[in-house]
């Protein structure tokens, strides 16, 4: 094997090693963003909620509810994209 392969072979390696981390690490943000996520039935439709935080992790009181069908998904990627996780 030449220099040149084992070049390409490191950067393939570093780059799977890579991905894999950034993989698990949404995948424990995830699972730390559905404990947060709370589910109540108003007429029969399923509302997902949370509880808004200030910049401190406190609650502020608001709540941000999630209706519909991917409710559950659009309070994941809320939480997610807001760095409450």
């Amino acid at each position: 094997m030449s220099d040149f392969e084992k070049n390409l072979d490191a950067r393939l390696s570093r780059r799977l090693k890579a991905e894999d981390r950034y993989l698990s690490r949404l995948e424990r943000r995830e699972a730390a963003a559905e404990r947060l996520v709370g589910e109540l039935c108003r007429d029969g439709v399923v509302v997902w909620y949370i509880h808004q935080l200030t910049a401190k992790g406190l609650p502020t009181g608001r709540v941000v509810e999630f209706p519909g069908l991917r409710g559950h998904g659009e309070a994941i990627a809320y939480l997610l994209r807001n760095n409450y996780v």
